[in-house]
């Protein structure tokens, strides 16, 4: 995915999104100046060729609802094993516990509806045009329209199961009264045969950032063969089939495509997550691409919020010992919602300071460091926090202040780093540099830590043992949840895939490329293939250790090395949580494996909020705006809510 960004500024209508709306952002992506658009004939527009350019741009407009927003997060990545919602937000409940408010009025519900069935009337208008114009790259482009309706219908059949499939253009079919259920099976066939002709048709490699090619619609054909496998029993002749065919088509990618080599300074994880190759990075297969330079996304320059969610609430506890989120690399501290759980800490990723394995520091910021030149910590929050009396002295301020190590943007660009946030504008931004420990403020790690140790640092040190109850008597009464120390429950690592510091663009805005899927993942489902169809036990071995080794310095590899008794569906699923923690597969992995249970869900350190899980939690409420649209809302159904 290199080139510049095709991101062009629609006007977006989530509700609806009908052929009024497609039209409407077309002629705004043709640029077609002087000329009154609303009188101009849809036969007209699209079959041009610029009309037709903006038409398919168009089929990718709705994928910013899906990522680097909330909505998105809530339905792919949360209810799972590896995030909790403790009530930091009064919000968000419904999709990341279960509670009662989950119901066909759910507004997160809603928009990634209307988001995904958006995506696919723009792609059916599309694909009902290939035909009528001459341009030569026709072919190419409405094999993008493909890919994406072929993706949207993936999300939607997961969510929603036997939904309504769309095959029709409102352009020749105008609205739809009443619905009609598909099977999860029809669905799948479709989605099948879309990215099939999306492989044949697409280009290997596209001009502009964020396009589909022939790589993202040969890994959605492996994701779709994959997830399919949980419509069948085990150890079932479908069940294998589709485990097969999956496992054919990732090494399709695999034998093309080259992963990140690790060397004795970085491992390949470690160089995928640099700021640098976050613009052209050559394990990425699909990517939905940000405009860093002119801000031309769907919502200017607030996109990046991402990483806020996920961010130790640094207005508590942290600031005491100068971490503050008017500094730009951990975001403001406005909008915390989840924190990682336990077993993502510490059953998922390896408890220790001297682990091999890089992805939990390529992950998580869990050093924090202070964002100012220097902070005096008062007496009062050096007793409050437990710290060693005996070494606060009154007369040496350097036992109870710590130097900073900040520069602004200005600062930064003279010393070449090339620094988006500055923008002509920000020059007085502070900026945390990180090459320096004594300037640290914050330590949380996902290792325990010694209370006799942590009282003699002159920063705020706590690991899971202090800020998260490990004995089951915290006020959730729950293993995993609160702790008892009212003054440590706001800690925690922060997830920072999403904050790449050289695409920053406030404390708030980043300005970073989001990978939706990429080529960790490919190798990581070709060693679950292996595992479901029972063949390939050697090569899929070889797959998941691939992955492994990425993920240390080469002078570590042989250290990360598995054999195979770690060819089962919970090691993968480990491994899955190591590597794409926070990417938005985490629903769809467990519901594939059949980990979304109660029983599963409420193990100790899983999630202590969730206490129900229904069966009827497989799938999504229909929306009721949907229902209230169509003529046959009681044979259609709710999906049991």
């Amino acid at each position: 995915m290199m080139g510049k960004s095709f991101k062009t500024r629609y006007p977006l209508s989530l509700v609806g999104c009908g052929l009024a709306a497609v039209f409407c952002a077309v002629l705004t992506a043709c640029s077609l100046d002087e000329t009154n658009y609303s009188s101009l004939d849809q036969e007209i527009v699209y079959p041009s060729e610029a009309g037709f350019n903006g038409l398919v741009e168009a089929c990718y407009e709705n994928i910013y609802y899906l990522y680097g927003k909330m909505d998105g997060i809530d339905l792919m990545e949360m209810g799972t094993d590896l995030w909790m919602n403790d009530g930091r937000s009064g919000s968000h409940g419904e999709l990341t516990n279960y509670n009662e408010n989950l119901n066909t009025t759910t507004g997160v519900v809603r928009v990634v509806w209307n988001a995904l069935y958006g995506t696919v009337a723009y792609c059916n208008t599309a694909i009902y045009y290939q035909n009528r114009g001459a341009d030569s790259t026709r072919t190419a482009k409405v094999a993008e329209a493909y890919f994406l309706r072929a993706f949207a219908n993936w999300h939607i059949v997961e969510n929603w199961g036997g939904s309504v499939l769309n095959m029709s253009s409102i352009a020749e079919s105008g609205s739809v009264e009443r619905a009609t259920h598909a099977t999860e099976e029809e669905f799948y066939d479709q989605i099948i045969s879309d990215l099939q002709f999306a492989v044949k048709n697409l280009p290997d490699v596209q001009a502009d950032r964020g396009r589909a090619t022939k790589w993202s619609a040969l890994a959605m054909l492996a994701k779709a063969y994959l997830q399919r496998t949980r419509l069948y029993a085990d150890g079932s002749a479908e069940k294998k089939q589709y485990a097969e065919l999956a496992w054919q088509t990732a090494q399709q990618i695999i034998a093309a495509r080259q992963l990140y080599q690790s060397d004795d300074k970085q491992s390949g994880s470690t160089k995928y997550w640099l700021p640098e190759n976050n613009k052209q990075n050559q394990e990425n297969l699909f990517i939905e691409a940000i405009d860093h330079v002119n801000g031309n996304n769907p919502e200017w320059w607030n996109r990046g919020r991402t990483r806020q969610y996920y961010q130790m609430d640094i207005g508590s506890a942290a600031q005491n010992f100068g971490i503050s989120s008017d500094g730009w690399r951990y975001g403001r501290a406005n909008a915390s919602v989840w924190r990682p759980t336990l077993y993502l800490l510490q059953e998922c990723f390896e408890p220790s300071e001297t682990t091999p394995d890089t992805r939990f520091s390529d992950s998580f910021y869990y050093k924090y460091y202070i964002g100012a030149k220097q902070h005096v910590i008062s007496l009062s929050n050096w007793q409050l926090y437990g710290k060693d009396p005996s070494l606060y002295n009154l007369r040496k301020a350097s036992s109870y202040t710590i130097k900073g190590n900040t520069k602004t943007a200005l600062e930064l660009r003279g010393t070449g780093f090339n620094y988006y946030a500055d923008n002509g504008v920000a020059t007085d931004a502070v900026f945390e540099l990180e090459d320096d420990d004594a300037a640290m403020g914050c330590f949380t790690p996902n290792w325990d830590l010694d209370s006799v140790w942590c009282a003699k640092q002159k920063f705020l040190a706590a690991g899971p043992n202090q800020y998260m109850d490990k004995v089951g008597d915290g006020p959730t009464g729950k293993i995993g949840g609160l702790a008892k120390n009212s003054y440590m429950r706001s800690l925690q690592p922060s997830l920072k895939k999403f904050s790449c510091v050289k695409y920053l663009h406030s404390n708030q805005e980043c300005e970073q490329d989001i990978a939706i899927i990429r080529l960790t993942d490919i190798y990581l489902m070709a060693a679950e293939a292996a595992v479901i169809s029972g063949a390939h036990q050697s090569e899929g071995l070889a797959c998941l250790n691939a992955v492994r080794r990425h993920a240390a310095l080469s002078t570590n590899a042989s250290k990360m090395e598995v054999g195979t008794e770690a060819m089962n569906i919970e090691y993968i699923l480990k491994e899955r949580a190591r590597e794409l923690c926070g990417e938005q597969w985490r629903w769809y992995d467990l519901k594939r494996t059949g980990r979304l249970n109660q029983q599963y869900l409420t193990e100790e350190g899983k999630n202590p909020h969730i206490t129900v899980f229904n069966q009827r939690h497989l799938l999504r409420p229909i929306p009721q705006e949907f229902l209230d649209q169509i003529a046959n809302p009681e044979e259609f159904g709710t999906n049991g809510y």
